[in-house]
């Protein structure tokens, strides 16, 4: 039985060009460190093609988040594999804001909310599990994801683990 369904894409414009400006810095700075002092057609090529790589590994990147009976399914589509997080391993859950500071920035990464998974916004669900480690699942959502873990504890509760 599925509680709740939500895909999300990278989709602001002005995130998009942050990320060029990103890898181009970071490109440029290590062709800089590597090449000679001027930029060779070939250091150009490879500054391009990193480019253009990231760009379409992002435009068909996607989070897709999933409760049902047993877990909340954490999919990030063409960039990371996918994390079960077994409902019983569910300590507490919470809708709310974060930071840039706590999440760490957009994707897949390590933040001050523990491991995060985003894609824009700032809005989301905090879990914290059982063995002390934390996940912050972005969301559009996020007070309709909170409620839909919710109700998936309480049924589970209710009808007994289904999970050993």
């Amino acid at each position: 039985m599925s509680y709740f369904h939500e895909e999300q894409r990278f989709a602001r414009s002005w995130a998009w060009l942050l990320v060029v400006i990103f890898i181009l810095g970071a490109v440029g700075l290590a062709l800089a460190v590597t090449a000679s002092p001027a930029m060779t057609p070939l250091a150009t090529a490879v500054a391009a093609i990193t480019v253009l790589a990231v760009l379409a590994v992002l435009s068909i990147a996607r989070l897709e988040t999933d409760v049902n009976a047993d877990e909340v399914v954490i999919a990030f589509r063409g960039i990371w594999p996918t994390r079960r997080v077994k409902l019983a391993d569910i300590v507490a859950h919470e809708a709310r804001r974060y930071s840039l500071l706590e999440s760490g920035g957009w994707g897949v990464h390590w933040g001050l909310a523990g491991m995060t998974y985003n894609v824009s916004g700032d809005r989301g669900v905090h879990l914290r599990l059982r063995d002390g480690k934390r996940v912050l699942i972005g969301s559009r959502r996020a007070d309709e994801l909170d409620a839909a873990i919710g109700k998936a504890l309480t049924m589970r509760s209710v009808t007994g683990d289904r999970l050993p």
